[in-house]
Order: structure tokens, then C-alpha cells, then sequence
């Protein structure tokens, strides 16, 4: 199938400073491993803990997930939170460029975006095939970085102890000066020969994947135009092996599975293989006999001949003669030596070769061995044979029917048989060496022969999968073509040995599972999704998978990404499941579940989801650990129901970049991700899980403007100094968190009263626990005018800011809406309500940010003394404009309505806490400046207490209830005094020193003017 490529690319490509930006899908093909370049901003960079909802009904473990998802979760900073995954936070340090490639295939050929089965089909076999690719076109560069490496690894010492000869000091110490002197250079180092390794075993695995999937998960038009029996040549009594061997495959689909089990495990062992050659040239060296290769038993043949000699006889020699029984030996003197020269000569006659001829015999058999291993046809076989003048060798190496020449037809139904049974008599009792037993095992389909030279979990399963597919064949030719005489020899039985047939290779991979030859190996991750694989366990392994990560995940707390579970994975040991600190098997485990997860595999249905789906997640958390944010949304997708979109917020949380977060947005839209229900279940998973169970109204009675020494009824009271915090960047991890939430509705079309709604709702949690700062910050990042701009155009078809709306100024208007004018007044008025309150909190934030402006003037002027007050003036008179602005909404109305009767209840308390000592300490902030600059701010204070004196007043009445009516009486009195001693002290009888804005208003000063 061609590539799906699309016109627009999901995966953006890296910008040079390493954030990303969106652009076309690129196709580099080169690899490397590097860095990850700079990040979004992570100054506070904690997981943040949250719950999701579960769209299907509980089944299992109801009452229990019910209980983590409603747990409330108490209102305090989490320090220094441990991702879940803390393992692969070091792990994300190093990761590769194969991380976005992978992506991007994953992008390209998305099988979600199929809307046929056929075509689904397809997209997850090319996707498959793409990282097959990828993962070859990495050990292709790899294997040339570490060359040198990889011959020290494969060299003299490994082969020697492979073929059980023992390895001297002196060759540990000339392979290590070796190794000194093919050292990979600076620019290599940032790879290992353990990488390589590990590649060559992820191509392994999708070579595997992409065999059995091709096998198990046949496409409907495979099923139409692929096997079929009724295109099958009818087996008679002229049919040849071959066709009868075709004719087992095709009806037989477990035998056809362990066939290409097998290919697999021959092409895997021929591709990573050392060459044949050079594998026996230690062996053919130790036969001392310089460069040939041929010629047989050379010094068993001399020694033959000289015996001959010796007694002047043309006959062959006798063994049971005694003087040969006690002079015939070898020429160390040990052991009795044949007297003939035919292939059964050291069976026959129980007597050993030269040791030379040791070593060619045991490197021909190790070689024969080898090519049957890595599935090498008769054709190779007898021409390696012939060149070492072996050709009786490659005679008997007949393997499967399909392995022989094209030339040979096929043999006679039977014969191959009945040769099986010649070799399995010769595996068990003929042979002196473990590889000639071997070779004869492997011809007759053997396992107690063969095994004692396996190597590898591989080796292992190609033994077994050998007998099992000669034990299956040979029944099925005495069905279709019975021999009772083939019943007179002895062979093995693996059907028989294995028991039930279609669980044979689950039983296998377990029992390898605890083999102390292949422990260790199968705790490899890569052979451990192999040998899944081989055993079709792939739903029960990633389910096992997604319970240890469970456990792992809530050991020490409840996780918000990966929720708790009754279930125990099946090992108490939850490091056999899942390498941490492995990223790299985490992704090939990721993509294989998505592979199958595309395929229709039954992972477990709705009851197993969830747990399915922690390894996705993993992978996700490790992304963002990497700063690989812009591949989070790709994942995110491949999750079921409303989790796609907490795992999405939740791992987002962080990016504060502008740029970054568009493009975020730009993918989801591109993925079908509802970009709106984003941003609005983020923040109400933090309030969720953030719960605000504190009891009481903490700022009541807490909030406090004035120093703890000032004299509440003397000239002397003081506003705090930087009462809002000493550093503004101060803010709780919590609490930034949900202003970032808000941040994200700005992007995003319409939501405008959820957005306000939600705004509300930080500003009255941070007023509630006097997080000024917080709300400060609120209202410096998401101001009412920043959101009405924002949404403002998708209502009423342009753009314009929260005070133009509230002005009704707006003249463009009335061109752009449909309608009468009342229609349009009533659209502004809606939108006005539905801010309202959220414009009303944020005037008071504000307020008080200005209060505290103006007092830290103050403290300024007096600490730089006289000489510097003229200088300050200015600035100060200008920093008062908008605090006097900003006073304004908060003397009349100012949070008596409210959407419900629950908010109207916290408003007053609100307005309890802070009306009263923000009053005050503007009335302060006014005494000061009038005090210094002109006494038009006293006159405010004035009119601020006929304003409070009014009747209706609903600053009056909170002042009376909160029972600080003295505090303000006092104030007031106080700045009437200061009023009164500057007039008198600076104005003479009669003067006019009032300004024209103050007149205008109707005010005076002659009032004021007390003669002495």
C-alpha cells in the first residue's frame, strides 16, 4: 500500500531552539541521539494530580474507582511531587530521534483515520512495516558506530567458550589491549554496544509482529484471493512430497503459524549471525593445517598410514588386534585411535580422532549445524560441503520438503520420513560430538539432542517449534498416506511431549520463563514481547503490564494519571512487567498495543480498558518528561472516552508558551479532539481533584492591610508594605495551575460565560485563602479585557475590549448585527451579565494592587527624606489615577447579585472580609496624599462618608455588621483633622485654592478655614 501521506502534518517539525512549531510532515531518515533541546517553560513542572470520568458503566470494582474519582484531594501545595514515572524522568535525558519518528508514522498511517476494515487493515500493516524500518535503518547505523566493538564482543574469547574450549589470561588481556585500540571516538560515545543490542532486538520483534499479524489478522481481500483450499491440487497416489507438504500447510493453520515461527528464527539467526567462515577458523586453526580446508581426517590419516607402514600391510587395519589395541594411539598417548577412515568409523569402533582432526570435525559439524540453524536450502549446504570435500555431508542435510532444491521436485511421500527416523537413531546414539548430534537432531525433529548446544531463548524455541511442526507433518502423512511399516522406528514425539497442541507454545515460553539457561534472557524486555507474541498472549501480558504500573504508580499515593486497582499483577515483582528506566521498550510496547489495539484484538473489553491503557499513558508522561509536548495530542487520541482528555490536560498543563500552545490546539483540531471540551475539563479537573474542603471563610477576620503597631484612633496607622508578597513570581504550584487552565479557554472560540464562570471561580478561591498574589497574577495574565477581545468576534463578528462593550461605544455594531437596536442592547447586556461578576473581583485585585503601589511610594518618599519628596510627587499623583478608577465599582453594588444563591452567600462573606479594610486603608492611602500632594484627596475622603451616610447604603451596612463602624468613624474624623490643619496652615481667609475639578463638583474648602 502506497503512503497516506496528508496535506497537513500533526507532527511539527523541531524549531532550532528545540520547541516546536507547526509544518509539514518531514521524512528524514537519519538517526541519532541526542539531547532534547530547550523546553516549554517548567518552572513549576509537578505532575498535577487528577481524575477522569469513565464514560462505561463500572462493572468490577465499582464502589471502589467511584470512591477514587470522587476523593477530595485537601487544598495544599504539593512539594516537590514525584511524577509516577519518576524513573523515566532521568530516561527522558536521553532520548533519541526515533521517539518523533515513530510519531510521525504513526501520524501518517493513523489507523483511526480508516472508515473501511480493509483499508484499517492495510494503514496497520504499512504502519508496522514503517517502524520495522525504522528500527533497521538504526542498527544500520549503529553497527557501523560500534564495529569495533561489536568484533571484540564476537571475537576469539566468545567463540571459544561457545564451542566449550577454555580461554587463557593471555587471550583476556590481548582482547582487552584490542578493544584499547578500536575505542569509538568523543562523538560516538553517546550510544552504546548494549544500544545496538537492544535495536537489533526491537527489529526482531516487529519482523515477528509483521509475520504473525500478516498470519492471524488476514484482510478480506486476503481471504477472497489468498489461501484457499479449493485452488489446492487433490492429493492421490502420484502426489510428492512436496504437494503433500503444501496441501498439510494450507488446511493446517497452527502448522502454518509455527512455520513462519520458525522463518523467522532461521532469518533472525542468519541476519545476526556471525559468517559461517569465520565462526569455524579458530576450529580450523586448532586442526593445524594451515590454509586447507579439505582433505578430511589429514592426521588420523597419516598416522593410519604410517601404522600400515609400520607392519607392512595393504590391508586395512584390524582394531581388535592387540598390538594395535595397545600401540594405536594418538600422539599424546591417550586414547586409542581409529584404524579406518569411513564417516562411522569413531562410533563403530568406539575410538578417537587425532586431536587435530578434532577440531576439523567439530568445525564441519559446527558449521553444518549453523546452516540448518539460520535455514540455509541444499543448494548452499552441499556447495559449503563440497568445498571442504565433505559432499556425503550435504546429502543427509534434508531439511522440510519446501527447503530442498527446485531441482530435486520433491521427493517420493514417505522417504524423508523414514529418513527422519535414520537421523533421530543417530542423534541418540551415534555421533561423539554435541554438533553432530545436533545436526541429526534438528533432521529428525529431536529436542533432548539439540538443546545441549542452544545458546539462546531462540535456539530454544526453534528446537521445539522444529519437532513440533516434523512431529505434526509426519502425522499427516500417515493420514493422507499411511506406511504402518514406518511404525518399526523409533522417533520422537513432540506433539505427544508438548500435550494440547494450540497451547504448546504458551507452555513453552513459560517453562523458558524459569530455565535457569534462558532466566535471564526472557527478562529481557524484547524477548519477553517475543516470546508473548509466539505464545499469542499479547492481551494477557499488556493487561499484567498495565496492573504492575498500576501498583507502581499509587505505591506511595493516589495517582491521578494511572487510577488504583483491586487486581495484583501476577508477579509480586512488578520490575518483570516493565523496565522504568527503559523508554525504549516502553515505546515498542506503546505502538504494539496500538498496533493491536487498530487490529480488533479482544484485550479484555470495557472490564480491562483502563489498565490496557496505562502503558499508553506511561509512554505519554514520559513524552512530556522529554519535551516532546507536540506529540502528546497523537496519543492522547488513541485513548477511549473522556481519558484522552485528562491524560491531555493534565500532561499540557505546563506549556506556557503562546506559539506552543496554538499549535497544541492546531493539533487537536486536526486529530477530531474536541478542542472546547479540552479546555473546560482541565480546569474542572484541577477544581475537582483540588477540592476546597477547607470549613469556614479563612480571610474573615485574617485579611489585613495595616501594620500590627499602627494606632488604630492616632495619626500614626500604616498600610503593610507590599502587603500582596514580597516576590510577585510567588505563586502556589496549585494555584498557578488553574490560572494556566483559564489561559487555555483564550484560545478557543465562544465558552464566553464558561470562561467567566471559571474566573470567577479562582478569583473567589484565592480571596477565600488570601492567595493575593495568585489573584494578582489572575488578573495580570486573564483580564476581562483580554477575554471579551478573544471571544468577542465569534459572537458579535469583531473584536472589541470589555469596556468598549460595557460603554456600548461600539459604533461598528450596528453594521455588523442583524436586528433592531433593542436586539443589540440586549445581546451586550447578556454578555455584560454573564461577566459581571468575574469584572467586579477583578476591580477589587486591582484595588488593592494599587493601594499597595501607593504605599510603597510612601515608604520610598519617607526613606529617601525632603530632598527627594519633589521628586516622587509626580510619579505618586500619577499613581493614584487608577486607584481612584478602581475604587469606583466598589462603593456601590459591588457583588449584591449573583448567578445562585450559593455564590450570593460567599459574596458576603467576601465583601465582610475585604470591603471594610480596603476602605480603610484607601482612606489612609488619601489622608497621605493629601497630606503631600493636594488636599483634593482629602475632599474624597469627604465625599466618600456622605457616599457611606446614604441612605441605602450597602457599604454601611457591612461596616455595622462586621462591627468596624468605630475604625471607619475614626478614620474619617482623622482625615477631616489633617484637612482642616492644612487648610489652616496654608491657605489665608477667603483664599481659593480649591481645584476646577473640585469646584465643578460643587466642592469648597472655605468650610475648613479655622482662624487661630
Amino acid at each position: 500500500m502506497a503512503p497516506m501521506t496528508r496535506s497537513h502534518g500533526l507532527i511539527p517539525h523541531p524549531r532550532p531552539d528545540g520547541r516546536a512549531r507547526p509544518t509539514q510532515n518531514f521524512r528524514e531518515t537519519s538517526w541519532q541521539f541526542a539531547e532534547s533541546g530547550t523546553r516549554s517553560e517548567r518552572e513549576l513542572s509537578e505532575e498535577p494530580p487528577s481524575s477522569y470520568d469513565e464514560e462505561a458503566d463500572m462493572e468490577a470494582g465499582e464502589e471502589e474507582e467511584a470512591e477514587y474519582y470522587e476523593r477530595p484531594v485537601p487544598l495544599e501545595n504539593p512539594e516537590d511531587h514525584e511524577d509516577i514515572l519518576h524513573p523515566l524522568r532521568e530516561a527522558a535525558n536521553r532520548v533519541g530521534r526515533e521517539v518523533e519518528r515513530f510519531a510521525e508514522e504513526l501520524d501518517r498511517y493513523n489507523p483511526q483515520r480508516a472508515t473501511a476494515s480493509k483499508e484499517k487493515h492495510e494503514m496497520t500493516v504499512d504502519l508496522i512495516e514503517a517502524y520495522h524500518k525504522i528500527a533497521v535503518d538504526t542498527v544500520k547505523h549503529l553497527r557501523e558506530a560500534h564495529a569495533s566493538e561489536r568484533r571484540k564482543k564476537d571475537g576469539l574469547q566468545l567463540r571459544k567458550k561457545m564451542r566449550g574450549f577454555s580461554v587463557t589470561q593471555d587471550d583476556d588481556d590481548m582482547e582487552l589491549e584490542d578493544s584499547e585500540e578500536h575505542q569509538s571516538p568523543p562523538s560516538e560515545q553517546a550510544t552504546t554496544l548494549k544500544d545496538l543490542e537492544r535495536w537489533e532486538e526491537e527489529v526482531q520483534t516487529w519482523d515477528l509482529l509483521k509475520r504473525l499479524v500478516t498470519l492471524r489478522f488476514s484482510s478480506s481481500v486476503q481471504e477472497d484471493d489468498g489461501r484457499s483450499i479449493a485452488r489446492l491440487r487433490p492429493i492421490h497416489q502420484y502426489s510428492s512430497e512436496r504437494e503433500i507438504w503444501d496441501n498439510f500447510l494450507e488446511t493446517d493453520e497452527l502448522a502454518l503459524e509455527r512455520k513462519m515461527v520458525l522463518q523467522w528464527l532461521k532469518d533472525t539467526a542468519d541476519e545476526s549471525g556471525e559468517d559461517i567462515d569465520i565462526l569455524v577458523q579458530d576450529l580450523q586453526q586448532n586442526a593445524d593445517r594451515g590454509d586447507i580446508i579439505a582433505h578430511g581426517w589429514l592426521h588420523t590419516k597419516a598416522a593410519i598410514k604410517g601404522k600400515k607402514r609400520f607392519h607392512s600391510s595393504p590391508q586395512p587395519l584390524d582394531s581388535a588386534l592387540p598390538s594395535l589395541q595397545r600401540a594405536h594411539l594418538n600422539a599424546s598417548g591417550t586414547e586409542p585411535l581409529v584404524t579406518q577412515l569411513d564417516p562411522d568409523a569413531t562410533t563403530r569402533q568406539k575410538r578417537k580422532l587425532e586431536a587435530q582432526d578434532e577440531y576439523f570435525e567439530r568445525a564441519i559439524w559446527l558449521g553444518c549445524y549453523e546452516m540448518l540453524r539460520r535455514g540455509k536450502n541444499t543448494d548452499d549446504i552441499r556447495e559449503w560441503c563440497m568445498e571442504r570435500t565433505e559432499v556425503w555431508r550435504a546429502v543427509s542435510m534434508s531439511g522440510f520438503p519446501d527447503e530442498g532444491s527446485i531441482d530435486d521436485g520433491g521427493g517420493a511421500a514417505g522417504s524423508s520420513a523414514l529418513w527422519r527416523r535414520m537421523c533421530y537413531a543417530l542423534a541418540r546414539k551415534g555421533g561423539g560430538d554435541d554438533y553432530e548430534r545436533a545436526v541429526y537432531g534438528i533432521l529428525s525433529g529431536d529436542i533432548q539432542s539439540v538443546e545441549p548446544v542452544c545458546r539462546s531463548f531462540d535456539d530454544f524455541v526453534f528446537v521445539h517449534y522444529n519437532a513440533l511442526l516434523k512431529a505434526q507433518f509426519d502425522a499427516y502423512l500417515q493420514t493422507v498416506r499411511p506406511q504402518p511399516g514406518m511404525f518399526n522406528f523409533g522417533v520422537f514425539d513432540a506433539v505427544q511431549f508438548h500435550g494440547n497442541p494450540k497451547s504448546a507454545g504458551k507452555r513453552l515460553v513459560e517453562t523458558l520463563k524459569i530455565d535457569p539457561r534462558t532466566v535471564t534472557e526472557t527478562s529481557h524486555p524484547m524477548k519477553m514481547l517475543q516470546g508473548v507474541l509466539i505464545a499469542n498472549e499479547f492481551s494477557y501480558f499488556i493487561y499484567q503490564q498495565g496492573l504492575a504500573l498500576s501498583k507502581f504508580a499509587n505505591a506511595s499515593g493516589i495517582s491521578s494519571l494511572i487510577p488504583p486497582n483491586k487486581s495484583q499483577p501476577e508477579n509480586e515483582d512488578i520490575t518483570k512487567y516493565i523496565a522504568l528506566d527503559d523508554h525504549d521498550s516502553l515505546r515498542v510496547f506503546t505502538h504494539v498495543l496500538l498496533v493491536f489495539m487498530s487490529l480488533g484484538l479482544d484485550l479484555g473489553g470495557i472490564l480491562r480498558e483502563t489498565e490496557v491503557e496505562n502503558v499508553i499513558v506511561a509512554y505519554i508522561s514520559f513524552l512530556r518528561l522529554a519535551g516532546k509536548e507536540e506529540l502528546i495530542p497523537l496519543y492522547c487520541s488513541q485513548l477511549s472516552g473522556k481519558r484522552k482528555y485528562a491524560i491531555l490536560c493534565r500532561n499540557l498543563i505546563d506549556v506556557t508558551d503562546h506559539d506552543q500552545r496554538v499549535t497544541q490546539i492546531k493539533l487537536m483540531r486536526e486529530l477530531n479532539l474536541d478542542v472546547q471540551e479540552f479546555v473546560g475539563l482541565q480546569a474542572r479537573f484541577l477544581l475537582s481533584d483540588y477540592k476546597d474542603i477547607t470549613t469556614g471563610y479563612p480571610a474573615t477576620g485574617n485579611f489585613k492591610l495595616f501594620e500590627e503597631d499602627s494606632d488604630v484612633f492616632g495619626t500614626t496607622r500604616k498600610v503593610k508594605k507590599d502587603f500582596l508578597g514580597d516576590d510577585p513570581d510567588r505563586v502556589d504550584r496549585i494555584d498557578m495551575l488553574l490560572i494556566r487552565s483559564l489561559e487555555w479557554y483564550l484560545l478557543v472560540d465562544g465558552l464566553w460565560s464558561e470562561t467567566f464562570t471559571v474566573g470567577t471561580m479562582l478569583y473567589l478561591r484565592f480571596f477565600k485563602h488570601l492567595h493575593l498574589n495568585a489573584a494578582r497574577t489572575l488578573a495580570s495574565k486573564v483580564t476581562s479585557n483580554v477575554i471579551a477581545k478573544c471571544k468577542t468576534r465569534a459572537i458579535l463578528g469583531q473584536s472589541i475590549d470589555y469596556f468598549t462593550l460595557e460603554s456600548g461605544e461600539d459604533e461598528d455594531l450596528t453594521e455588523v448585527l442583524d436586528g433592531s437596536g433593542e436586539q443589540r442592547r440586549l445581546l451586550r447586556k447578556h454578555l455584560l451579565v454573564e461577566a459581571k461578576s468575574f469584572r467586579e473581583l477583578e476591580t477589587l485585585i486591582e484595588c488593592l494592587d494599587n493601594i499597595e503601589t501607593v504605599t510603597s511610594m510612601a515608604a520610598l518618599m519617607k526613606e529617601d527624606g525632603a530632598s527627594a519628596e519633589r521628586n516622587w510627587r509626580g510619579q505618586l499623583a500619577k499613581a493614584f489615577q487608577p486607584t481612584r478608577a478602581t475604587i469606583q465599582p466598589l462603593l456601590k453594588g459591588w457583588l449584591m447579585t449573583s448567578p445562585n444563591e450559593v455564590l450570593q452567600a460567599e459574596f458576603k462573606l467576601l465583601r465582610e472580609a475585604y470591603l471594610p479594610e480596603t476602605l480603610l486603608a484607601y482612606i489612609v492611602s488619601l489622608q497621605f496624599a493629601g497630606n503631600v500632594l493636594t488636599r483634593d484627596f482629602l475632599m474624597e475622603c469627604m465625599e466618600l462618608s456622605a457616599l457611606i451616610a446614604e441612605e441605602g447604603s450597602d457599604l454601611l451596612s457591612v461596616f455595622i455588621e462586621t462591627g468596624r463602624m468605630q475604625e471607619l468613624v475614626d478614620a474619617l474624623a482623622m482625615a477631616s483633622k489633617t484637612l482642616l490643619l492644612v487648610t489652616s496652615a496654608r491657605q489665608a481667609p477667603g483664599s481659593r485654592s480649591t481645584s476646577k475639578k473640585m469646584r465643578l463638583k460643587g466642592y469648597t474648602q472655605s468650610l475648613w478655614n479655622v482662624k487661630p
